[in-house]
């Protein structure tokens, strides 16, 4: 039965279900999906795992029930390191004023190089490609993997430790036979 909810889950994100994707209604569904903070947080329920199949169990039962938490984890993980970073926040927010900039002048008229119309996205693309050296000067990879390591350390010590929501709040476990 977990099996065809898991196939279920996999064939929603395929190509052609990626290309209908409306913004809003993921936004909703994850929105609806979020569990409460006190329950996220609730220390009573943090036990140490029986043995490793019991944490194995609870780091996946935890993790598919808490995704939208652990994605805002996520995302304050990744604020605290661009804001301790300043020259990373600079670039970055050079990259956005760039951008900014490319919007505003394309507002008033089309850019037009050497007689040829360039479409807004190759604007685009061409502010980034022009900050890539400065994101490497800055150290922008260690940045991201400073941010997916502290990201998987904190979910995972999070989702071994907190008791998961299907098991009983008496700490009763149900062991397979």
């Amino acid at each position: 039965m977990a099996e065809l909810s898991n196939e279920n889950a996999f064939n929603n994100w395929s190509l052609a279900n990626l290309q209908k994707i409306n913004v809003q209604e993921l936004y909703t569904r994850q929105r609806q999906s979020l569990r409460p903070w006190f329950e996220f947080f609730n220390t009573a329920k943090f036990k140490t795992p029986k043995n490793v199949a019991t944490g194995t169990k609870r780091l996946v039962a935890n993790i598919e029930h808490y995704q939208t938490n652990y994605v805002i984890v996520i995302i304050i993980l990744s604020i605290y390191c661009v804001i301790t970073t300043p020259s990373l926040l600079f670039v970055l927010l050079a990259m956005a004023a760039g951008c900014y900039l490319v919007n505003v002048k394309n507002r008033e008229k089309q850019l037009v190089l050497m007689g040829r119309q360039i479409p807004l996205t190759q604007q685009y693309v061409a502010v980034l490609c022009l900050c890539i050296p400065l994101l490497v000067m800055v150290g922008a990879g260690a940045a991201i993997f400073w941010i997916l390591g502290a990201s998987v350390f904190v979910i995972a010590l999070h989702a071994i430790f907190h008791q998961s929501p299907n098991q009983d709040a008496f700490g009763l476990q149900l062991e397979e036979v």
